[in-house]
């Protein structure tokens, strides 16, 4: 075999001077274009999205967000003129809290971009007083030849802690049936008492608070010659946990349903409710089914 002698591996040619202060700055180029696109906005502009902010109630947890779009992010928001509810701040970008006033509020929001971009909006908080809720009596309106069962209930509630109601019928027409008032839910706990033209019953949650829209308790009128049409009249006193005293306690009054055509000027009882300054104080019953009568 022949020997060729040692291996010589070529080495790459070496860059002069001036060609490897080239590359360097090509480099730099490279990196400083880049970290320019970083920084330069890019997209649509800063701007604030909507000019109206969701209605808040009085007393109750509010929580809307200010929406930001375009420039670029973290974004800063600052209120320029004007004034929040008390009760009310602005945080992040979110107007948080529970206002203690009610009425119009006008402001001014100014929101700056890491840019340093500006852009402002003027909104108007409205604070309301919510509505008192309702005390319901289901009863059909249609003449009746049996039994007819009447459910009670709350539409409406905002932490309800108890409701004494007082229902009065004809007695002409009607008898209450033998097993009186019977609760709905099983956190909720009631007395009851009746005579031949009325049932009082005191209901009271039970380590909760009744909100929305709730059943309460249920009984059952029997006709006295049917067929008839059920008509009756309540009166009712809600307790509530409202931090606003005027909400503590709510009085409501009504008739449902439709007076029979063969009643002639008959007109159901009116009923009574405890005054103002009798508030709703409830023992619960003994026997185990959360009813009772007194």
């Amino acid at each position: 075999m022949r020997n060729l002698g040692p291996t010589v591996t070529p080495r790459p040619p070496r860059l002069t001077r001036s060609a490897a202060a080239a590359v360097l700055l090509l480099a730099l180029a490279l990196v400083l274009g880049a970290c320019a696109g970083e920084l330069a906005t890019r997209g649509e502009a800063l701007r604030l999205v909507g000019t109206e902010v969701p209605r808040a109630t009085l007393f109750e947890q509010y929580d809307a967000p200010l929406n930001a779009v375009g420039g670029l992010r973290p974004y800063t928001f600052t209120i320029v003129s004007g004034a929040l509810p008390p009760g009310i701040t602005l945080e992040n970008g979110v107007l948080r809290g529970a206002a203690t006033e009610t009425g119009a509020y006008t402001l001014s929001v100014e929101v700056s971009d890491a840019n340093l971009s500006r852009v402002s909006q003027t909104y108007t908080l409205q604070v309301t007083s919510p509505p008192p809720p309702e005390f319901l009596l289901d009863v059909p309106l249609t003449e009746v030849r049996g039994p007819v069962t009447i459910r009670a209930r709350l539409k409406g509630a905002r932490a309800v802690t108890g409701v004494r109601s007082v229902v009065t019928w004809d007695p002409q027409l009607f008898t209450l049936a033998a097993e009186g008032a019977a609760a709905s839910r099983r956190d909720t706990t009631l007395l009851w008492q009746a005579d031949e033209t009325s049932l009082q019953v005191d209901l009271a949650a039970l380590g909760t608070q009744l909100t929305g829209d709730v059943e309460l308790y249920r009984f059952t009128l029997v006709p006295v010659a049917p067929p008839v049409r059920v008509q009756a009249s309540f009166a009712a006193e809600v307790t509530t946990l409202s931090p606003d005293p005027a909400r503590k306690h709510e009085y409501l009054t009504g008739i449902v349903g439709a007076a029979p055509p063969a009643a002639g000027n008959q007109s159901v009882p009116q009923t009574d409710i405890a005054p103002p300054d009798a508030p709703l104080e409830l023992v619960p019953p003994a026997d185990p089914e959360g009813s009772g009568r007194k």
